[in-house]
């Protein structure tokens, strides 16, 4: 069975947005931003969901043991991440992480290795291009 790999895509603009270049100013921001991201990360297989699961007294506390940070500051954070839209809550167990549809991929095992033989073949392909047209160039 095929391996499915996901990955993150910051925007080359993701540390001057408003709402992480906020974040970053508050007492702590630096953490918080981190703590953001490994939520952006922790959600890639549920397509931004974060799902509480009753496993600790409060989400916070649930997402901090998962993701080894403290309680508190997750707590912050996920306040900080549903007062400005970044995150919403959708029950008391559900919330969802906004920007993760734009900032997401995802291919198989396989898609992977087909792509980068397809990339391999092209770079050959450009490079005996490459080879020809300087061996014309010569016979001038």
């Amino acid at each position: 069975m095929a391996r499915v790999l996901f990955w993150l895509k910051l925007p080359k603009d993701f540390f001057r947005q408003k709402e992480i270049k906020k974040l970053r100013t508050i007492a702590g921001g630096d953490t918080y931003t981190i703590i953001y991201q490994k939520l952006l990360l922790l959600s890639l297989e549920t397509s931004g969901m974060l799902y509480y699961e009753n496993l600790e007294e409060t989400f916070a506390e649930e997402l901090a043991l998962i993701i080894d940070e403290d309680p508190k500051n997750v707590e912050l954070t996920l306040n900080y991440l549903l007062n400005t839209g970044l995150m919403e809550a959708y029950s008391s167990s559900e919330t969802f992480l906004t920007r993760i549809p734009e900032m997401t991929g995802k291919e198989t095992d396989k898609a992977a290795i087909m792509r980068r033989i397809r990339e391999k073949e092209k770079r050959k392909q450009i490079e005996e291009k490459g080879d020809l047209q300087a061996d014309s160039a010569d016979g001038l």
